[in-house]
């Protein structure tokens, strides 16, 4: 951890020291000094510390990436015969074989490198290590850490026409959005993979989702999948069937694919099976009275949209009808619980109005990533095709349009 203070807090430090030792104003302005020097060889220390790790460097020009297959024996005496150096800033590097980490390049300084300056973890060298491994032996050309000087960028693999970048640490959803735009620019397809130490039970259930990793979803807009892969295992988990509730809870299926059996262009999740989706309407019925209950503490309940809404649909809190919270594909293209948004679509359907008055007006709340209006009125469209055939038919036919609909989206 790194320490930033400010000239005021050293001033204060001293202030206290000198307190402390009962002085006068001359100790006070000697205490200064001293948590001066001292915090100054401590940024020093720091300083020293501060590395970066990469697998690939210069070897006389030739870029030379660290492999599985590459001894210990080996390593040691390329340290011994060979100068590397960092493909991106070309300043030295060095290369560590130890026992602890496997083998890879350091720098000596952070601040000496501008890209991929990001703090280096065990878990990301092995997943870069393993990922590469997997090209490799699937006999796919691929280049590890190669810099892209046109868009100042070094995705961690580059396969074919794909960058692929192997996400471990939290990261701002504008830097997520930013890097994918750059690959674009280059022509590239951005593959965003979730490092992760925990591996899920396989199945339905609740998750959950960050905002960053929402934006590192793949697929197309309605029915969209979370790449992740655990090196420790070399196991791929996919968070897939996604129906998003609230905050980062979300309603999906976990599965679990062993890195021998992948494919690329990597493999893309099934749709569920009736049964499944029935299942995750029961999920969504118990988050749904969940919501309902925490409802009943709100203070000013005609501002409330939950209140509000009722009131104006004519609803008994205590008998919500089952075609309000309804799980649909893109649903998660809407930044409110399933029972608010159905809701204000149905006060609309009922006024006469169009659904599209709901994105017109900006009556309802949208992801960030629905900039195109397009697939939220497919998803509200669907919905008024749900909720008009709701009144005149019993549940389980609803249930069956509806899962026709989650069908159709994925055939597009």
């Amino acid at each position: 951890m790194y320490c930033i203070i400010s000239a005021k807090n050293l001033l204060l430090g001293g202030f206290f020291y000198a307190i402390l030792c009962r002085g006068s104003c001359g100790r006070f302005l000697e205490a200064a000094v001293f948590f001066v020097l001292r915090i100054m060889a401590l940024q020093r220390k720091l300083k020293k510390r501060r590395v970066i790790y990469i697998l690939t460097a210069l070897d006389n020009g030739y870029l030379f990436t660290l492999q599985a297959y590459h001894t210990r024996q080996e390593l040691i005496q390329l340290r011994r015969d060979r100068t590397f150096l960092c493909p991106a800033c070309e300043s030295p590097v060095v290369l560590k074989v130890g026992t602890t980490k496997i083998p890879h390049f350091a720098h000596l300084q952070q601040f000496s490198c501008t890209p991929g300056g990001e703090p280096e973890t065990p878990l990301h060298l092995l997943g870069k290590s393993r990922l590469s491994s997997f090209f490799y032996d699937n006999n796919i050309p691929v280049h590890v850490e190669h810099y892209l000087p046109a868009i100042k960028q070094r995705p961690d693999l580059l396969a074919e026409k794909s960058a692929i970048e192997f996400q471990c640490s939290t990261l701002a959803v504008e830097q997520v959005v930013k890097r994918s735009q750059g690959y674009a620019k280059m022509g590239l397809h951005a593959v965003w993979i979730r490092g992760i130490e925990n591996v899920p039970a396989p199945g339905l259930g609740i998750f959950q989702i960050r905002t960053f990793e929402r934006a590192m979803f793949r697929s197309t807009p309605l029915h969209p999948h979370l790449l992740q892969f655990n090196p420790n295992h070399s196991l791929f988990v996919y968070y897939s069937n996604l129906f998003y509730v609230q905050g980062n809870r979300w309603i999906g299926k976990a599965s679990l694919l062993p890195m021998k059996e992948q494919v690329f262009p990597f493999a893309v999740p099934k749709k569920l099976t009736k049964a499944e989706y029935k299942q995750v309407i029961s999920l969504m019925r118990i988050e749904k009275n969940k919501y309902i209950r925490s409802q009943l503490f709100a203070k000013n309940r005609m501002r409330n949209p939950f209140w509000r809404l009722s009131y104006e649909l004519q609803l008994d809190k205590g008998d919500i009808p089952e075609i309000f919270g309804l799980p649909l594909a893109g649903g998660h293209l809407f930044l409110e619980h399933p029972l608010i948004w159905q809701m204000k679509a149905a006060l609309i359907i009922e006024s006469g109005k169009p659904v599209e008055t709901l994105l017109a007006d900006q009556l309802v709340k949208l992801a960030p990533s629905s900039i195109d209006k397009c697939k939220p009125l497919e998803v509200l469209s669907a919905y008024e095709t749900l909720y008009r055939n709701g009144h005149s038919v019993c549940f389980s036919e609803v249930v069956d349009i509806s899962y026709h609909l989650l069908a159709k989206a994925w055939e597009n």
